[in-house]
């Protein structure tokens, strides 16, 4: 009897943006980790997407946002990101 959700990952991000780059290697270096097909990975292009990123109150990119939740205004640490992930998840 599992009451897990499906967590979704995105990553506010622009093109030609160096620190989203980084960015996007930790997000998706964190999810493969944890090996947990319940958790999914969007990219969000801020420029094509503008307006779903200010509602998220997206200050600067990279952002990462859980379940359509600005969590991370700034990258966070692997160890936070893997921390929030599993929170959502219920495995904390």
């Amino acid at each position: 009897m599992s009451n897990q959700h499906t967590v979704i990952v995105e990553l506010l991000a622009a093109s030609g943006c160096g620190h989203c780059q980084k960015a996007r290697a930790l997000v998706k270096e964190t999810i493969a980790e944890l090996g947990n097909h319940q958790v999914q990975y969007r990219e969000i292009n801020v420029v094509e997407d503008i307006d779903y990123a200010v509602r998220l109150g997206m200050l600067s990119t990279p952002a990462i946002a859980l379940d359509g939740k600005l969590v991370f205004p700034s990258p966070p640490s692997k160890a936070k990101l893997r921390q929030a992930i599993l929170d959502r998840l219920g495995e904390s």
